[in-house]
């Protein structure tokens, strides 16, 4: 009966032992390169707004050009119209 209570697995850790704590040996310069890039380093939402304005403008050149081009054909059908309409006038 005692085999079976020997060979128990152990709940708490034994406190003997000595815990490796890994520390990165980091130096001053890298630390300062570091907070350089996170200052000097645009936010994504700062470029994604920036896609997204870029976008916008496309969409109303587009919009405007179209608008050009249809009121161009209409001026151009008023104006084949009204000259189109004229009689000749008499010598």
């Amino acid at each position: 009966m005692e085999e079976g209570t020997s060979k128990a697995i152990p709940l708490r850790r034994s406190r003997n032992g000595a815990r490796t704590v890994a520390r990165s040996a980091t130096r001053w310069s890298d630390r300062l390169a570091t907070g350089a890039r996170s200052v000097l380093a645009p936010p994504r939402q700062l470029w994604l707004a920036g896609v997204g304005g870029t976008a916008l403008a496309l969409r109303a050149a587009r919009m405007a050009w179209s608008r050009a081009v249809a009121e161009g054909a209409a001026v151009e059908e008023w104006l084949r119209g009204s000259i189109g309409s004229r009689e000749p006038e008499a010598r």
